[in-house]
């Protein structure tokens, strides 16, 4: 499958980023491009996307700094997606890595890539701004 890796430092601890990557009801913060909104259902998450909604499941280890996002496009069709925070001296690199699904065209990918790039802006002016006005 084709892929694709991004990443992005942001000058706040690892463990901060961790824990508000790791909390689902985050992502419509951050994943502007993928989620417009998200829900809960008893253990399960679903996304809002432009294409509709879609379940999705998380697997994360603090310990590695691991989230992985499994995504549901449909019965027995799951895209995964992986992501990986780094201690970098005071502040954190993400890493994440998308895949190009049978089922999703070049135009589709492209436009997931390009979003992906603009959500890790976000994400990075999200954590600083709330570095520069914390609670």
């Amino acid at each position: 499958m084709r892929a694709n890796t991004e990443h992005v430092t942001i000058n706040v601890d690892h463990r901060h980023l961790f824990a508000f990557l790791a909390d689902p009801g985050n992502l419509p913060k951050w994943a502007v491009g993928f989620c417009r909104a998200i829900r809960r259902d008893g253990d399960r998450w679903f996304v809002q996307t432009p294409q509709g909604e879609v379940a999705i499941r998380y697997l994360t280890n603090p310990n590695l700094g691991t989230i992985d996002f499994y995504i549901s496009l449909g019965p027995g069709i799951e895209v995964a997606a992986f992501s990986r925070i780094m201690p970098n001296g005071n502040g954190s690199e993400y890493v994440f890595t998308q895949f190009q699904a049978s089922s999703i065209s070049d135009d589709v990918f492209e436009a997931q890539v390009r979003a992906l790039k603009e959500e890790l802006v976000v994400l990075r002016a999200l954590m600083h701004a709330q570095a520069a006005c914390p609670a």
